[in-house]
């Protein structure tokens, strides 16, 4: 049931008459293709296997002739299904047009996702490189079904492909641009958090591949944005060892067996975050660099512990 027709409902209108034959053309040929966030698997940070609409013209059907006025027929609402749905309408349980829009406020692009029961924690994404925002939402779902999600999109695009920093070679990157992207995140951090009121002791920093990569250094330059991350495929890319105190933080690192490319870097990355004082885990499963149902059940028991514990502090 589309929301036009909802809002038709709580107004208390008949829909029978509300549009034009016409309109449904129009509404057909404008409608966009929407596919869901996928869990990928490949090469180092697979493009997002995202839907595009078809590059055909619209082909317009010949109206008919003009017929008289049917006369408007009620809308059975128990019938259809909808009555469930009017009443949580009603309730304000249904989230407001646009609510998981992409928003483009801050200095990153970004969505939010509002769960139907909230517990008060949230999750921030990072997607790997050559994906977008959306592209971890399932797997965060499945972890953290209660939490606001605020997915973010990397502002760095290099060979057609969105990315968080430059790189040179798959293993090497621009210092200057990750210190100058760090910093940006950090700030829309904090713009973020005032705007929609997030707890920044109930938030934990999912990161993938090259969005792993800023998390950590985000972590090593501004120490005190990240108090709970998860860290899926990632190695550490700052070339410069800085003074950070990560007392207090926790981190999960998830690497692949058979990745041959990040996870010989992944002994290194855990070694450099412990140093600074963060409490590390470290886990590798029978994957290679992309995601899986293993990674869901990985981080779930961690996060269920570590939340635990992060609250209480």
């Amino acid at each position: 049931m589309g929301k036009p027709y909802l809002y038709a409902l709580i107004a208390g209108l008949s829909l029978a008459g509300a549009y034009p034959a016409s309109a449904s053309v129009t509404a057909d040929c404008d409608k966009p293709v929407v596919t869901k966030a996928q869990i990928l698997t490949g090469a180092v940070d697979p493009l997002a296997n995202t839907g595009k609409n078809s590059t055909g013209a619209c082909v317009q059907k010949p109206q008919a002739a003009m017929a008289a006025p049917e006369k408007a027929k009620p809308i059975n609402i128990v019938a259809t299904g909808s009555a469930g749905i009017l009443k949580k309408a009603v309730k304000g349980e249904i989230l407001p047009q646009g609510e998981s829009a992409l928003r483009d406020d801050l200095a990153f692009k970004y969505r939010i996702y509002r769960p139907e029961d909230p517990n008060g924690d949230t999750m921030v994404l990072l997607h790997g490189s050559g994906q977008d925002e959306t592209s971890l939402v399932s797997l965060a779902t499945k972890i953290a079904p209660n939490a606001l999600l605020l997915a973010v999109r990397g502002r760095i695009v290099q060979d057609g492909t969105s990315r968080w920093y430059r790189r040179l070679t798959p293993v090497s990157f621009d210092q200057k641009d990750i210190h100058f992207e760090a910093k940006a995140f950090a700030g829309f951090l904090k713009q973020a958090t005032e705007k929609y009121k997030i707890d920044l002791k109930r938030t934990t920093y999912l990161g993938y591949s090259n969005g792993a990569n800023l998390v950590g250094a985000v972590m090593m330059l501004y120490p005190d944005m990240v108090k709970q991350a998860v860290l899926l495929r990632s190695m550490p890319v700052l070339t410069e060892n800085t003074d950070a105190n990560l007392a207090g933080a926790r981190v999960l690192t998830v690497s692949g067996a058979s990745d041959q490319t990040y996870a010989p870097f992944a002994p290194a990355l855990e070694t450099l975050l412990r140093t600074h004082g963060a409490l590390v885990e470290a886990r590798s499963i029978k994957s290679d660099h992309g995601l899986g149902s293993d990674d869901v059940k990985v981080v779930s028991e961690w996060l269920s512990g570590a939340t635990a514990q992060l609250k209480k502090n």
